[in-house]
């Protein structure tokens, strides 16, 4: 299947005081980890929507093979940087992976989402750890009109997995970082220590 992942890292990172993608995260910073884990991952296309100080990431960025995306317009919010990766999709996509660069995730994961997607009807695959929903998502390309219309005002992604919730599987996978979200320092503290990371 080819897959193309958007990893959204454009925005301001107010919660945490400093940009959370230059957080160290095993031997890395949090951005060059998901890197690393995407590239891992033999996806069809890497897309990195940058915004806020992109220049620091852009350096980063220039060591992996990835397509760069400039959101200007990052303060209207996560749709606006999705929407802006998509317009970098391949157009021989049959999915889209939407990470974050605050959600850290596993090549585990991302090929047991796309099996999933895969071997189902589904439009929507997302990993479940302990009963709960999380991330990375990955979407079929045959909902890219959707895709393409989300909007703030109307939930964003989640109003797509209102509209397709007979067509979204859930995918049981134990792994702590599926419902990993940092946004404060005590967030990210918390996720060193759950996770032993140095």
């Amino acid at each position: 299947m080819r897959v193309s992942a958007i990893l959204l890292a454009a925005g301001q990172s107010n919660r945490m005081g400093e940009l959370k993608g230059l957080l160290p995260w095993q031997g890395k910073t949090l951005f060059e980890h998901q890197l690393h884990v995407l590239e891992a991952s033999n996806l069809s296309q890497i897309i990195v929507v940058t915004g806020f100080e992109s220049k620091k990431y852009l350096q980063l960025a220039a060591n992996y093979s990835v397509t760069l995306a400039t959101n200007t317009e990052y303060l209207k919010g996560k749709c606006s940087s999705i929407l802006r990766g998509i317009d970098f999709v391949s157009i021989e996509t049959e999915a889209i992976l939407i990470a974050a660069v605050d959600q850290p995730t596993d090549t585990s994961i991302i090929h047991q989402l796309i099996e999933a997607l895969q071997t189902s009807n589904c439009f929507i695959a997302v990993p479940v750890n302990d009963g709960k929903r999380g991330h990375p998502v990955l979407f079929s390309a045959n909902i890219m009109k959707d895709l393409l219309s989300i909007r703030e005002e109307t939930k964003g992604l989640r109003y797509l997995f209102q509209k397709y919730y007979t067509n979204v599987i859930e995918v049981p996978i134990n792994h702590s970082l599926i419902n990993l979200n940092i946004n404060t320092p005590s967030d990210y503290q918390n996720a060193l220590d759950l996770n032993n990371v140095k």
